[in-house]
């Protein structure tokens, strides 16, 4: 089995995660899993859109990974990484993954992968006709108007000029 399968294995494990900006928001609070920061701040940080990661930030939360705590003195929010029991099946094995530079390539070509999967699969299926049809020439009553005239000469009729 090759890693990208193994890391698609892990990922499968780990339902919440969706996207690249969701792994790297992961790791992020794995290291620093008392962080004071605003979303604006984390998006430069990480190189995401900040929309994005308004996203992930939600995803994180609504999986049970972080908590998010707002303090009436700032902007910014205190992020607490919580890796709960929920997680310890899959968790551990993530991290350790990713902590190597090849392990969080399989990480990120995993997820693209299994993001362009039901694209794939959709696309797919929309390019296969109903109905195989060969493209038709046009015949020599094409060259013929509405009337049953001619057109003159060098005047073109349908996609092809009329030679006389």
């Amino acid at each position: 089995m090759d890693t990208e399968d193994e890391a698609l294995q892990l990922l499968d494990r780990a339902e919440s995660l969706r996207c690249a900006c969701d792994l790297d928001l992961l790791l992020f609070f794995a290291r620093h899993p008392h962080a004071f920061l605003g979303s604006e701040s984390l998006a430069r940080l990480l190189g995401h859109d900040l929309n994005e990661t308004a996203e992930s930030l939600e995803t994180l939360l609504n999986a049970g990974l972080i908590t998010r705590k707002q303090t009436l003195a700032h902007a910014a929010r205190l992020y607490v990484f919580i890796a709960g029991p929920a997680h310890r099946d899959w968790l551990p094995s993530l991290l350790e993954r990713a902590s190597t530079r090849g392990g969080r390539l399989s990480l990120m070509q995993a997820l693209a992968r299994r993001r362009e999967a039901p694209v794939r699969r959709l696309a797919v299926s929309r390019q296969q006709p109903d109905t195989v049809t060969s493209p038709q020439r046009p015949s020599a009553s094409s060259a013929i108007g509405r009337r049953g005239e001619r057109p003159s000469p060098g005047v073109a009729a349908g996609p092809h000029p009329v030679r006389t």
